[in-house]
């Protein structure tokens, strides 16, 4: 069975995102085949939360925070995205208003 490239992901998660009235934009586009994902929540006041995805053996892919704070100001969350994308070009950065703090990309595999 072929494996779901980053690029195909990042596309059916926007669209399901668009089709449920979610405003996603991408911001940084990366390898097309198996870029890391970063997605930056939107939230109230200013706030925002950057999750990055990662696998745990007893768990498989796990979402979590890149930051200790449930939110960040967004000039932080900014700075962890350019942190990122200096370590890694081929990384994916998608953006997603989001006050609840809900990240599109949990309950999709890839």
């Amino acid at each position: 069975m072929a494996r779901l490239t980053t690029a195909m992901l990042v596309a059916a998660v926007m669209a399901e995102a668009n089709r449920e009235m979610v405003s996603v934009v991408l911001s940084h586009r990366g390898d097309a085949a198996r870029g890391a994902i970063f997605v930056r929540l939107e939230g109230k006041n200013g706030q925002a939360r950057v999750e990055g995805r990662h696998h745990d053996p007893a768990k498989g892919y796990v979402w979590a925070a890149l930051h200790a704070e449930d939110w960040i100001d967004s000039p932080a969350a900014e700075a962890i995205l350019e942190k990122q994308i200096s370590y890694d070009q081929d990384c994916w950065v998608i953006n997603v208003d989001s006050p609840e703090g809900v990240n599109p990309f949990v309950h999709h595999e890839g």
